[in-house]
């Protein structure tokens, strides 16, 4: 009987530490896309700053060549 109880403990222990691996799997799963969305949130930036800059300054240039043209005709 008490050899009974013994198994039913050690069954009950290990379906615990099976649960806290899945928890920690489920942990990891999570941060793992968390950290995926951060790494395509910084892919985008890293096209769409250069983008801006050089439309900026083809608009800065742009204006530049029109106020010139203006004053000097």
């Amino acid at each position: 009987m008490s050899e009974n109880k013994e198994q039913q403990a050690t069954m009950e222990k290990m379906n615990a530490d099976v649960w806290l691996i899945y928890a920690e799997i489920s942990r990891m799963q999570a941060e793992k896309d968390k950290l995926k969305s951060e790494s395509m949130k910084i892919n985008c930036e890293t096209f769409w700053y250069p983008v801006a800059i050089a439309t900026g300054f083809y608009a800065a240039v742009g204006t530049v060549i029109v106020v010139a043209q203006k004053l000097f005709s």
